[in-house]
This record gives C-alpha cells, sequence and structure tokens, in this order.
C-alpha cells in the first residue's frame, strides 16, 4: 500500500522561486497551489509591474517581505530600502516603502510582514575575509579566532547609529501596522554586519508590544552563522521561539544557504517542534530547483508535522 504523501497546504512558497521562470505574480501563485502549496510569499524581488494587471486581492498572498513590491531606491546603494539609514530623508523613505508592504498585507488578508531591519557600517572586507578562512579550512585555529574576534569588535564599535535609526522605523511602522491588523517580524540576517545580532533582536524585541512585532526566524541565516561562529543556532531559539511571527524554511551547508531541505545539515525535526502554531510557514528555495525537487523538500519538512 502506498503511504499518502504529506500535505504542503500549511506551507507558503516564496517569490524566490519565481526568479527566472515567471514575469507576472498571478502565474507563479498559480504554479505554487498546482504544486500543493498552500499559498505565496511576496518577497522584496516583486516590482509593481509583475503584480500588475492581478487581481491582488484574489492572489493566495500568506505574508509580504518588506520591502515588497520593491522600487528602486532614490538614493542609489544599497538598493535595498534601508530602515537603519542614518539619514532622516533615506530612513522616511524606507518607512514609506514600509508602510506600503503593511498595507499590501492588510488588503490581501495576510497578517505578516517579514522585516529586514538595515544594516551596520561595519567593514565588510574583514567579515569576506573570514568566510575565506572559513572555506579555507581555518574554522577552530588561532588565526580564525582571531580574526572573528575582529570582526565583532568593529561591528560593535559602529553600530550604535545604525541601531538607533532602526528602533525609530521600527516604532513607526509598528504603530502603523497595529491598527491594520499585521504583525512584523524582524528576520534573522545571513551577514553580522546585517541587524540584528541576537543581543539587538532581544532588545528590539523587549522594547515592542508582542502583539505586534515579533521574531522572524530564517533558520538558514542562522545557522550560517553559526557556522561561521559568531553565535550558537540553539540560543536564538531558547532566546525567541515564543515571539516567532513567521519562518524562512530552507537547508544550509557550511555558508550556503536556501537549499532544499534535507540537502544540507539541518535538524528540521527540532526546528519543527519550536514554532508557534500560528507562524507563517514559508518555504524559501532557490530559483534553480525544479518543481519536483520543490516539493521533495516541502515533503521533507512536512515529514516532521506542522
Amino acid at each position: 500500500m502506498t503511504q499518502a504523501r504529506p500535505t504542503l497546504h500549511p506551507f507558503a512558497l516564496s517569490t524566490m522561486w519565481m526568479q527566472h521562470r515567471f514575469a507576472a505574480v498571478a502565474d507563479f501563485a498559480a504554479a505554487a497551489l498546482a504544486l500543493g502549496f498552500g499559498g505565496i510569499e511576496i518577497s522584496h524581488i516583486v516590482t509593481p509591474a509583475m503584480l500588475a494587471g492581478a487581481d491582488v486581492a484574489a492572489l493566495p498572498i500568506r505574508s509580504v517581505h518588506f520591502p515588497a513590491p520593491t522600487l528602486p531606491s532614490p538614493f542609489g546603494a544599497p538598493a535595498e530600502a534601508l530602515l537603519s539609514a542614518v539619514d532622516d530623508r533615506q530612513r522616511g523613505w524606507a518607512v514609506a516603502q514600509g508602510y506600503a508592504s503593511i498595507d499590501l498585507a492588510a488588503a490581501v488578508g495576510a497578517d505578516a510582514v517579514c522585516l529586514h531591519l538595515g544594516e551596520v557600517r561595519a567593514r565588510r572586507e574583514l567579515e569576506w575575509a573570514l568566510a575565506q578562512r572559513f572555506l579555507g579550512g581555518q574554522r577552530g585555529t588561532a588565526i580564525y579566532a582571531a580574526a572573528l574576534a575582529e570582526v565583532m569588535a568593529d561591528r560593535a564599535s559602529a553600530a550604535g547609529p545604525a541601531l538607533d535609526a532602526a528602533r525609530r522605523s521600527l516604532a513607526e511602522l509598528a504603530a502603523y501596522a497595529r491598527p491594520r491588523g499585521v504583525r512584523l517580524g524582524i528576520e534573522s540576517r545571513v551577514q553580522h554586519w546585517q541587524i540584528p545580532t541576537l543581543e539587538e533582536l532581544i532588545l528590539l524585541l523587549n522594547e515592542n508590544d508582542p502583539a505586534v512585532v515579533g521574531f522572524w526566524y530564517d533558520c538558514g541565516h542562522v545557522q550560517v552563522l553559526h557556522n561561521l561562529g559568531f553565535h550558537r543556532h540553539e540560543a536564538w531559539l531558547a532566546a525567541s521561539a515564543a515571539r516567532i511571527v513567521g519562518v524562512h524554511l530552507h537547508d544550509t551547508a557550511g555558508l550556503r544557504d536556501h537549499l532544499l531541505p534535507g540537502l544540507g545539515e539541518l535538524d528540521f525535526g527540532r526546528i519543527m517542534a519550536s514554532l508557534p502554531a500560528q507562524a507563517a510557514r514559508t518555504c524559501e528555495l532557490d530559483w534553480y530547483f525544479s518543481g519536483e525537487e520543490i516539493t521533495a523538500g516541502a515533503a521533507t519538512l512536512a515529514s516532521f508535522g506542522i
């Protein structure tokens, strides 16, 4: 007797997978539903043109990943709307993009928005060099430990202004989201120079209402920084599991992320058991995987329970 395949309906598929496949979100959404997913997440790769002509309210959107729909920044690099910008005009523009993401979520009945809170003006070349040492097999050596300490000290010395700006932006977005019934999730990022570190996440969660602001747990990002030695993966879950609003599900291998669940090193049994029942579950998988591979990876997740 053939065993029934686990249902994928509890999972959404991120528009990350629509890259190089679909020009329109409506076509991607139809494909995601045909693969068995219960809905989609609109991510920051989506432009207004990709939504043009669609009955947006009818799309099966379960969450929105700020900034979406994305617009080109009038401030140049970085292209992403920067909620941690110390320039008030640049930060104000980013907050306005956050309002648009919240409005989109409210319009389609999605109750969660994933937030990138920004970055610190740290010396990125130090973190790049650390990654090269990791790839070269130096993790566990004295020279690696010294390089890691240098990266962390440099970031700590530069963090203040950007973190203060991110806190102001988050407060403004939370005030806007509250009456619209939308929760905000602060995403764990894949670079140490990005916001937040675990300590910053705890600070941000403690100073914001749990009914409005929580944690968007990107398990792959947390694992990559664990592998580099910046923190322990378990510490993020221990500190913030109860505040998880949503999760980006993908596997990792060393410094590679957005892999199919089951291809890498993550313990998805532990991860799935840590998630609150109401947390949005999004498969954030790279575009080059086939539809058959995507469904197999999601089925691996479903086999651990919802």
